[in-house]
């Protein structure tokens, strides 16, 4: 049986004002989890225009630093872009030179080496720049942590302009200007602008009436973003939603040559497309080379050395895929043998053999597998270069703020760091780091947890809320791409596909309609999901165009499969299903008032453990059957039981002291200690049982109360069920349950196959297969039974069975119009529906539902 490692973490349902733009009450609700709430914020969100761009003028010093550049370009001034080695750097350095070049300046730029330099401004290289002949500095995604150098630049005679989007620290350099969102008293209204964000409306500023110029800009702004892993709301929604679909006509030779050697269609460029593709390429250049490569490439205005760039930078990015992967094996055997991960809550290790340039993607990659907070560092004689990627809820950079006096030099942010450490600290750092995130960390938890948006109804999985989930696009860091979960879907098709039979493709049953399902890096399931009746999805809902056709399609991230439809299941459902429809004609449902009276003095010899999983509540039945006492358990549902029997069939001496019961009444013959009962409208009125135990949750609230009103006063009671348990009991109500198009598809086939006599005998399984095949409809045996007690009390025929055959016998005189307030059975399975529907909706705890008599 399938076993999701993750804790699916459903976040619950908000209610929103369903009236906007026609917008699907799923869409509203997922709006209204990112903060999106007024009309205003979801029109700005839905079309992400341009002209919704705020006005660069609003950061603080952005004036100043214009006037500053504005001057060195009056006066043929050296300006010299100092950026950084990562896709947010270049791509912001690729902006501001060619801004300066276009303005007539006299214009280079200087990219660190990540080796041998690190990240940021360094003494070095500011001396090597003024010795070439630069006055003014502009530095892009870097300068916030830089107090030191910009005073040692200053003391050359140097002008620093600071543009960075990175979070100030203690001390803020002295520069000209410093134009970020983030540091003190900058009432810019965007404060989670990348670093080419920042770039981008500083040449915004400067060249506002060259729409061309800013739209080669803002592709380039839009890898930068998505690159740089920054919330793709607002601002940066704008930016990247309009410079994706620029990026389809690209005129920058750079990109599109790059786009050609790696078989990109540039018309269908997404976030994914950079994150995957396009960033890892330029990235590599600055990981294990020379980053100016990169530079080169995006600036450049030749179609064959663009073509040359673009190859080279592949070749790099080959050779640091090769390096990432022993690093990457290197590191996973050491904290396999070196760390504690019962103690550590963060993971801390280093070495002299792992190359600085690809430590921070293997430390995501280490975060992701131990789902805890990872620092890599790479030692280099006394000094260490570290780079750090954390969990959600736990701000990495805030600790290191903490413990910046380790540290040789740090920056970052919550989810991402890098530092310098001397390596004689690092011992030292570990320990600390550790002690000072336990608190916060045990608090989070380890358990890898997938965050699921909503859970949808079966009958919301449709074309139309597919289609309109498309205008959330593009999806990222702080607009990921919804997750939803829906349970009980019912597996009609399954079969691998792809190199190696990898990838599952699934054809799922939503009530009378189907729907596809794609799970890739699933196909070592399909052995299970064989032998799977339903199971429980978490899924993307996309649409599937292939061809002519245009569809919903799941795209599925994990899956539970609740219980196997192997041999234990179907004989326990073929015993249930009959003594339970036989049982639900004659129930009776009433309590009097007398009856509830005395039910509120049985409260307090009642238990309530309604917060136990699925294998604690079957431990907890095991110790009860291990004692020396006489116990019964009701089960309402043969799912529940599937459950429970199968963790106690392997164990002979409880096997040895429990039999199973099915019926309403309870054998005379009781031989064991111990009985599962498995019927949801059994009563149990004598003093044979210490112990009663209610494992999972009854149909509806009446007739829990009638069950523990004819419980003896004698027997101690133990209530297990939660209210998740109830999506079982309504999964049996539809399975014995024929909807309305059922109906009249079984009517319109005896139509056609009487033809003319009045009466057939039709093979069940044959029915089953003409239903399935001419009008796709799905139906049980056990449903398909309902069709004929509800036919035969409305009076349109009469029917019997014998073995797999059912005798049918048309009353010509009836109409083919429904009445279906003449059947009993279609009213008691249309009541029971709707009274699980009613206690799931409006579902109380134990003590709120004894009160309120």
């Amino acid at each position: 049986m399938i076993n999701s490692n993750y804790i699916w973490q459903v976040a619950s349902i908000e209610s929103v004002d369903a009236n906007y733009d026609k917008l699907h009450n799923v869409i509203l609700q997922l709006l209204r989890k990112r903060g999106i709430i007024t009309s205003e914020q979801i029109h700005r969100y839905i079309y992400p225009k341009l002209d919704y761009l705020y006005n660069p003028m609003l950061l603080r010093d952005l004036d100043k630093a214009i006037v500053r550049i504005k001057e060195a370009l009056a006066k043929k001034e050296r300006i010299t872009v100092y950026g950084d080695y990562d896709v947010d750097g270049i791509t912001s350095c690729c902006i501001i030179t060619k801004m300066l070049k276009v303005l007539g300046g006299v214009v280079d730029y200087y990219i660190p080496s990540r080796l041998h330099e690190g990240y940021g401004l360094s003494k070095a290289a500011i001396e090597k720049i003024h010795k070439q002949g630069t006055s003014l500095i502009i530095t892009v995604d870097n300068g916030m942590g830089s107090y030191e150098e910009v005073k040692y630049a200053l003391d050359l005679g140097l002008d620093i302009v600071i543009t960075d989007h990175h979070e100030p620290q203690h001390e803020v350099p002295h520069a000209v200007a410093i134009v970020n969102p983030k540091q003190g008293d900058c009432n810019y209204p965007f404060k989670e602008l990348a670093g080419v964000g920042v770039a981008l409306k500083l040449a915004h500023a400067m060249v506002d009436n060259n729409s061309e110029l800013l739209q080669e800009f803002l592709e380039l702004a839009a890898i930068g973003t998505v690159a740089d892993i920054v919330p793709l709301l607002d601002e940066n929604r704008i930016i990247v939603k309009n410079g994706l679909q620029l990026l389809g006509n690209t005129k920058n030779k750079g990109l599109s040559a790059l786009m050609t050697l790696l078989n990109l269609d540039s018309s269908s460029i997404d976030t994914r497309k950079i994150s995957f593709m396009l960033a890892p390429r330029l990235n590599a250049a600055g990981r294990i080379a020379d980053p100016s490569i990169a530079v080169e490439l995006l600036l450049c205005e030749d179609d064959i050395r663009a073509f040359e760039l673009a190859t080279t930078l592949e070749k790099i990015n080959q050779d640091r895929q090769l390096l990432e992967a022993k690093v990457l094996e290197e590191a996973k055997t050491t904290v396999e043998q070196k760390v504690n991960l019962d103690k550590e809550n963060i993971i801390i290790i280093s070495s002299p053999n792992w190359h600085p340039g690809i430590i921070g993607t293997v430390a995501s990659k280490l975060t992701e597998i131990y789902g805890r907070p990872c620092i890599i560092i790479s030692e280099e004689g006394a000094e260490g270069r570290g780079s750090g990627r954390s969990i959600a809820g736990f701000n990495l950079f805030e600790a290191l703020s903490m413990l910046s006096h380790h540290l040789t030099r740090f920056g970052g942010h919550e989810q991402a760091v890098g530092l310098g450490i001397k390596v004689e600290n690092i011992e030292l750092f570990k320990r600390e780091v550790n002690e000072l995130s336990k608190d916060k960390i045990d608090k989070i938890g380890w358990s890898p947890k997938l965050d699921i948006d909503l859970e949808l109804n079966q009958k919301d999985i449709n074309l139309n809320l597919a289609e309109q989930l498309e205008l959330m696009k593009p999806y990222g860091y702080g607009n990921k791409k919804p997750v939803f979960m829906s349970k009980n879907m019912h597996i009609r098709n399954i079969r691998t596909v792809g190199n190696g039979d990898k990838h599952l493709k699934l054809s799922l049953k939503s009530r009378e309609k189907n729907i596809d399902a794609i799970g890739f890096n699933f196909g070592l399931y399909k052995e299970d999901l064989d032998m799977a009746l339903v199971m429980d999805v978490a899924f993307h809902l996309e649409v599937n165009r292939w061809r002519n056709s245009v569809g919903p399609q799941l795209n599925i991230k994990d899956l539970k499969i609740p219980f196997l439809q192997d041999q234990l299941l179907c004989d326990i459902e073929k015993n249930y299903y009959m003594h339970f429809s036989f049982s639900l004609c004659s129930y009776d449902y009433q309590i009097s008032s007398n009856e509830k009276e005395e039910l509120l003095k049985r409260k307090s010899s009642i238990a309530v453990f309604n917060d136990k999983s699925v294998r604690e509540k079957r431990e907890y039945v095991k110790s009860l059957f291990e004692k020396d006492r006489r116990v019964a358990v009701i089960i309402n549902t043969p799912y529940k039981a599937w459950q429970l029997l199968t963790f106690l069939k392997n164990d002979d001496g409880l096997k040895n002291k429990s039999q199973i019961s099915f019926g309403l009444d309870l054998p005379d013959n009781i031989t064991k200690g111990n009985i599962i009962i498995i019927n949801p409208l059994v009563e149990i009125n004598n003093d044979n049982f210490d112990d009663i135990v209610f494992y999972d949750t009854p149909f509806n609230i009446d007739i829990f109360k009638k069950q523990l009103h004819n419980l003896s006063s004698n027997s101690k009671i133990y209530i297990l069920f939660e209210r998740g348990d109830l999506q079982y009991n309504y999964l049996v109500c539809q399975h014995i349950s024929p909807s309305i198009n059922e109906l009249k598809a079984v009517y319109s086939i005896l139509k056609n196959r009487i033809s003319g006599s009045s009466a057939c005998n039709i093979n069940i399984n044959d029915l089953q297969t003409l239903l399935q095949e001419r009008l796709e409809i799905d139906i049980n045996y056990y449903a398909l039974i309902n069709v004929f007690k509800i036919f035969n009390e409305m009076g349109i025929c009469e029917f019997n069975i014998k073995e797999d055959f059912i005798n049918i016998s048309i009353n010509k005189k009836q109409n083919s119009i429904f009445k279906l307030e003449y059947s009993d059975t279609y009213m008691n399975l249309f009541m029971l529906k709707k009274k699980v529907i009613e206690f799931y909706n409006h579902y109380f705890n134990l003590q709120t539902l004894l009160g309120g008599y």
